[in-house]
């Protein structure tokens, strides 16, 4: 059974490429996949909508 899911590939501190895998649903490792992924967005607004709910805004 072959790799699927691809590897990290950002620029790490050395100058070489990072060889983690990338997590499922985005396209960096959890290390460098920063506030700009799609999975960051995706966690942080569920936290935004979870956070309103409880405050009973939502």
């Amino acid at each position: 059974m072959g790799r699927t899911q691809p590897k990290c590939g950002a620029p790490t501190r050395k100058g070489t490429r990072c060889a983690r895998l990338a997590m499922v649903g985005a396209s960096r490792c959890d290390r460098h996949r920063g506030d700009w992924s799609r999975y960051t967005v995706r966690r942080r607004k569920e936290k935004e909508r979870m956070a309103r709910r409880r405050r009973g805004q939502g």
